[in-house]
């Protein structure tokens, strides 16, 4: 079974108070259809994935980060070839 990427929180919530606004909408519009259960658990898989995807990048950026740091460091080290 695959495994779930996590959701935080507050995004959880932001996907809820969305679903709401969408069933509100659907029962005031006849051209609105309501989210079903399927739908609603396939937007907080949706979310979370993208939650994931901005986290690794971050992360990703915060390594390349630390790298460059390190570099520059070892390069002001290093006595120079004249």
């Amino acid at each position: 079974m695959a495994e779930r990427p996590v959701e935080p929180f507050a995004v959880a919530q932001m996907v809820e108070t969305y679903v709401e606004t969408e069933l509100i909408q659907a029962e005031k519009f006849t051209n609105r259809t309501p989210l079903d259960d399927s739908g609603v658990f396939n937007l907080h898989t949706l979310a979370a994935r993208i939650y994931a995807a901005g986290f690794n990048d971050g992360a990703a950026t915060e390594d390349w980060r630390a790298s460059s740091r390190r570099m520059r460091s070892r390069d002001r080290k290093e006595p120079t070839d004249v």
